[in-house]
């Protein structure tokens, strides 16, 4: 459903920085643009065709913003017509992200749109439903997960996490039946695991609902074969 740019974990530099998008007509969905997302972006033309770009943002982490300014700059300066903002940045309160453009130069309203929303509220956008929740990572940084409805598929993104909430455990018992669950996995199995390893996520899920989860922001260790093996998918970057 939802195509990747990047799949990797912060230091997996081979699979890239997570972040995926949607396209709908001249419309973009893009989640999250890391440090090496503006550049993927620019050498696949995924622009082409695209005149206003909705970016949202799971949390501050480089590996999650740290391209967004060049991002948008670019899409100021050199994307549509000159000088007039296109893209349009979401995210939660907490995550303070007008603040983090502002340090690289961008001017909330006039090289882009911000929209600082609250967390466990549905939002329409043009093309799709939207609602973020908070999720559990590192405790000096807000991350939320997101709740997504588009041409009537009902997507979870988990963002970084090393939990799942119950009703993605036991969607049968919930009462949102999801299509596609993307869900941070990695390798990585320790006490104070800040992401979700792999081990972790088959003791939460059983076997008969695995076939909806996807795996992403994979680590240099991890092992698809095992993971698919084990009923879950994974995720593949498009280019």
């Amino acid at each position: 459903m939802l195509k990747f740019i990047g799949s990797g974990s912060a230091f997996n530099t081979k699979l890239g920085n997570n972040s995926a998008y949607y396209k709908v007509g001249n419309q973009m969905l893009l989640i999250d643009c890391g440090s090496n997302i503006f550049h993927r972006i620019k050498e696949n033309n995924v622009l082409e065709g695209i005149e206003h770009i909705h970016v949202l943002i799971t949390h501050t982490h480089a590996d999650h913003v740290g391209s967004l300014a060049d991002f948008i700059f670019y899409s100021y300066y050199c994307h549509g017509e000159m000088a007039k903002p296109n893209v349009s940045v979401y995210s939660v309160y907490d995550v303070k992200i007008e603040e983090l453009l502002a340090i690289n130069g961008i001017i909330p309203e006039v090289h882009c749109i911000t929209k600082k929303i609250s967390s466990d509220i549905q939002y329409k956008l043009n093309f799709c439903k939207v609602l973020f929740e908070r999720s559990s990572h590192v405790q000096e940084i807000p991350s939320y997960s997101i709740e997504l409805y588009i041409d009537d598929k009902l997507i979870y993104f988990t963002g970084d996490t090393n939990s799942l909430k119950a009703s993605l455990r036991t969607p049968i018992e919930s009462t949102k039946v999801y299509d596609y669950i993307y869900v941070d996995t990695c390798k990585a199995d320790y006490e104070g695991n800040v992401h979700l390893s792999l081990r972790k996520l088959s003791e939460l899920v059983s076997p008969n609902v695995r076939s909806i989860f996807w795996c992403m922001h994979l680590d240099e260790s991890f092992d698809r074969h095992e993971a698919e093996m084990l009923g879950f998918n994974v995720v593949t970057n498009e280019f």
